[in-house]
């Protein structure tokens, strides 16, 4: 892509996604997304005029955002937007631009919150998702059935990420346990904190 355009970053955005068929109007998720960023009082309007503040105040928040408390709806797939980064001069572009590439950014970011499931592993071998203890056995048909329950906002067993937290006396074989089960499952994204 060229340094700059005559049209707007925003629809080089949408045809990178069109691509996989992603149907996305990416003004009006940036337009809700700074209107609830500068509402919650993150971002004030000036900091929409550097870039930079964007990506400061943003990199500040915790990464367990909540999407829906920033209006964001589902799962936005990071591929499509790490080619057109790849193949773009970010430092090139006015600063406009550069403004819509850190806001979607976090976007981005945030949505894919949509995806990731905690499961509490306990010291007694107990597993807890969503606060309610699981029977093990049962582990992968609760996850496949949230899954789908979650399919509207484009979560899928691709996309999903597994965040595995354990207490400190949990033995080292359940945990080895567990990962091993969803890796069973075909869910390669798992993390253990």
């Amino acid at each position: 892509m060229t340094a700059q355009s005559s049209e707007p970053f925003s629809k080089e955005i949408e045809r990178a996604y069109a691509q996989i068929q992603f149907d996305i109007d990416v003004e009006k998720i940036l337009v809700d997304f700074k209107n609830e960023l500068i509402e919650k009082e993150i971002l004030i309007e000036e900091d929409l005029n550097d870039p930079s503040n964007i990506y400061d105040k943003l990199a500040k928040l915790k990464e367990n955002v909540d999407p829906l408390a920033f209006g964001i709806q589902g799962v936005i797939d990071r591929e499509p937007w790490d080619n057109l980064l790849s193949s773009t001069d970010i430092l090139s572009l006015n600063e406009s631009t550069q403004t819509t590439v850190a806001l979607f950014t976090y976007y981005q970011r945030f949505s894919v919150n949509h995806a990731k499931f905690e499961l509490q592993l306990t010291e007694n071998r107990l597993l807890e998702f969503k606060g309610e203890n699981v029977p093990i056995n049962s582990l992968e048909s609760i996850l496949f059935e949230e899954i789908d329950r979650l399919a509207y906002r484009n979560v899928t067993s691709k996309n999903v990420r597994i965040v595995i937290k354990a207490d400190p006396k949990t033995p080292n074989e359940f945990v080895t346990f567990i990962i091993g089960k969803l890796r069973k499952m075909d869910l390669r994204s798992v993390e253990f904190r």
